[in-house]
């Protein structure tokens, strides 16, 4: 019984996304999902299954960019398009790209630092 209460709390917690709205789903109080999530197999397996769903999210949004970036430029490149669109489109572009910049650099200054932690170690 308590594998399928698990279960059925799991499944509420992902698609509900805060305890007082699962605890409405899965039909059970507050204080039930809280004692659950305290339990260190429950909680493993609830952030295993987040993960999942935020990989399957971040897969989706990842094979859709380059659409949205050709998007982006077809809009920027036309001269039919309101100027104030083109500069909207160019603003954009211009953000997400220094943002994708600063994250890619912090994610190679990471793992060089991981890198020579590690070596450290040795």
């Amino acid at each position: 019984m308590q594998k399928l209460n698990d279960e059925k709390i799991l499944g509420a917690l992902l698609a509900a996304g805060s305890v007082r709205k699962a605890a409405k789903i899965a039909d059970v109080s507050e204080a039930t999902i809280r004692n659950r999530l305290n339990d260190e197999a429950f909680r493993t397996q609830y952030e295993k299954a987040k993960a999942a769903v935020l990989s399957e999210a971040c897969d989706a949004i990842s094979a859709r960019l380059t659409l949205a970036v050709d998007t982006l430029c077809e809009v920027l490149d036309s001269t039919e398009t309101a100027a104030t669109v083109r500069v909207s489109a160019a603003d954009s572009l211009l953000r997400h790209g220094l943002r994708y910049i600063e994250a890619a650099n912090i994610l190679t200054r990471l793992d060089a630092l991981e890198a020579a932690q590690n070596a450290d170690k040795f």
